[in-house]
């Protein structure tokens, strides 16, 4: 995404939330119960930080803030202000399951806080991210080894990470290597 000024996204933000009310409330009468757009909407009234994702003011105003040719993505969408908000109620209303486990491992690590790790749902994503994923994420992001010892003896090796455990997490830690680095 383009860097855009924060006032600019706040302003089209709240523009796209005032559009959202009356097309998800139309929208409720349908009785779709599918994985749309308008299941996201209807998410949206119960859940007002969502509600931008299910507006159609805020598709168009994505045209402007994307690169060129980047499609417009609700799960993405939900996961950017699930993040800025540091809410991980909201990561259960993505669809696909490497968002949304990534959604976990992103407050985890925003929070600096290894104890959220422990509610990333198993998925039957096969790229979705575990638990080890998102404590690897904090440990190595925030530089907390409290974060390496919750692995305990889980342990699992990723392409461009390589093996992902306690010991190889404090080691890292302990080399300064990739420190303050995300990685996913």
């Amino acid at each position: 995404m383009k860097r855009v000024p924060l006032v600019l996204v706040l302003l089209l933000v709240a523009m796209s939330v005032l559009v959202t009310g009356p097309v998800a409330a139309q929208a409720s009468g349908n009785g779709n119960s599918g994985n749309s757009f308008l299941d996201i909407a209807l998410a949206g009234i119960k859940n007002p930080l969502i509600s931008p994702c299910s507006s159609p003011g805020w598709k168009l105003i994505y045209m402007f803030v994307s690169n060129p040719g980047e499609e417009f993505n609700a799960d993405h969408c939900i996961q950017f202000f699930a993040v800025q908000a540091g809410d991980t109620t909201q990561c259960p209303n993505i669809q696909r399951g490497a968002p949304m486990t990534k959604c976990y491992c992103l407050i985890a690590s925003k929070k600096n806080d290894p104890s959220i790790c422990d509610e990333v749902p198993s998925t039957s994503d096969p790229v979705a991210y575990l638990r080890v994923d998102c404590l690897w994420e904090v440990a190595i992001h925030d530089n907390n080894p409290a974060a390496c010892t919750a692995m305990g003896n889980e342990k699992i090796s990723r392409m461009f990470v390589g093996e992902m455990s306690q010991q190889t997490c404090l080691a890292r830690l302990a080399s300064g290597q990739g420190v303050g680095e995300s990685t996913l």
